[in-house]
């Protein structure tokens, strides 16, 4: 079983955008940040998730990017468990201070040793723990022991205050079939990327995690990464697309692939048909020997031939398809739900019909579009548009420049 979980940075906050320390200080989202935040709502809602558990800290630019998305999703009924060990890193005496300022006053060198390194800290705020700034009077942590409120903390300190979380609550959750969703900050999230890519002391502290942009996470059975990518990025999608049956429409839309679309590799691209198409091998694809090596290679499967055809083959490969993946049945015979059925609910399925008039046909359980490109369009500008339409239904927003590659004709 594929296990999934979803990790947002929350989006930018006043502070982010005034350029200050903020470390446990709650402050709330900038304009650009409630944006960031819905838009992550819906990337994730075109990609078709569902969650089961959402955590989030006990600040509200991470609360209120959760129930952003959550919003945008029409899931806020998802129970929410907020917890102080997902707060971002404690800043000690520097937090509420300007970073430029902060820079002149200490030189840029010690300011990037306390903010980069791994195991030093800055400065313990300094009225201590009488300090306005210390948590210890903050009563959303009254429950907390004494012990466990900082006056200050390094990366390492964050990765250890986190920990428990992730394996006392989080990870049972996760590993008992449950769709989680995090929302928090860089350092509490770098430090479970830390521990799930297992990323060495000396590394983590570069790693950066952008805001507002949803990170997911494939775990097998044991949580241990198989793969992860950013939702709305390109470099999610690519090397992940099969095509399974041969006829003229999947030798058109594999040259648009291949030279009017994403412009991929032959060797990205994993295809397989009962009978060898000449035409498509010419374009530099060689058959992956059957159809089980291109369902697990692939996220998106497009599928070749008649009803009776595409039927079967969802049928012969039913048992291969994982929850995430999308399944594109190009035929103008039959109708969604046909097909929906037949993969079952944990596959969303979009149907392109290829007519003049292009419908990407939308269903119940479907992440779905709707297109129409007038009547005596080229077969470039046909599958330039199939290409496009479904990187923008499935989340994967197409730049200027690749729009009029794939619509360019000829």
């Amino acid at each position: 079983m594929v296990h999934r979980i979803a990790l947002i940075r929350h989006g930018e906050s006043v502070w982010n955008l005034e350029n200050i320390f903020t470390g446990w200080t709650d402050v709330d989202l900038s304009a650009t940040g409630k944006k960031e935040a819905i838009q992550a709502g819906k990337l994730l809602r075109t990609e078709g998730f569902k969650f089961d558990l959402a955590y989030t800290s006990v600040l509200k630019r991470a609360i209120k990017t959760l129930q952003n998305v959550l919003e945008e999703l029409d899931q806020l009924w998802v129970p929410v468990e907020k917890s102080w060990r997902l707060n971002e890193r404690h800043y000690g005496d520097l937090q509420g201070r300007n970073k430029a300022d902060t820079a002149k006053k200490f030189g840029d060198k010690q300011v990037h040793i306390w903010r980069r390194s791994y195991d030093v800290p800055p400065a313990e705020l300094e009225g201590g723990k009488d300090d306005p700034r210390f948590p210890g009077s903050d009563r959303r942590y009254a429950h907390n022991k004494p012990e466990d409120l900082p006056v200050t903390e390094s990366l390492k300190t964050t990765v250890e205050r986190f920990m428990p979380l992730w394996t006392d609550t989080i990870a049972p959750a996760v590993k008992s079939g449950k769709n989680v969703i995090i929302a928090a900050h860089g350092n509490s999230l770098r430090a479970l990327v830390k521990y799930l890519d297992n990323v060495s002391d000396e590394d983590i502290p570069s790693l950066e995690i952008p805001t507002g942009v949803p990170l997911i996470y494939e775990l097998d059975d044991n949580l241990k990464p198989i793969r992860h990518y950013y939702v709305g990025t390109k470099e999610a999608f690519k090397k992940k697309i099969g095509f399974l049956g041969a006829d003229r429409q999947a030798e058109r839309m594999t040259d648009a692939f291949v030279h009017n679309g994403v412009v991929m590799k032959p060797d990205e691209i994993k295809y397989h048909a009962p009978k060898a198409d000449a035409a498509i091998e010419k374009l530099g694809l060689h058959d992956a020997g059957s159809a089980a090596e291109v369902v697990k290679a692939s996220d998106v499967l497009f599928l070749f031939g008649s009803l009776a055809d595409i039927r079967d083959t969802i049928k012969s490969i039913k048992g291969d398809l994982k929850g995430h993946q999308i399944v594109v049945p190009v035929t103008k015979e039959g109708d969604l739900d046909v097909f929906q059925n037949a993969a079952g609910g944990m596959v969303r399925v979009i149907q392109a019909v290829p007519e003049d008039e292009l419908k990407w046909q939308k269903g119940v359980n479907a992440v779905g579009t709707h297109v129409s490109l007038r009547k005596g369009s080229s077969t470039a500008e046909l599958d330039g548009e199939i290409v496009k339409t479904l990187f923008e239904a499935a989340g994967y927003p197409v730049d200027e420049d690749q729009r009029s590659a794939m619509t360019a004709g000829g």
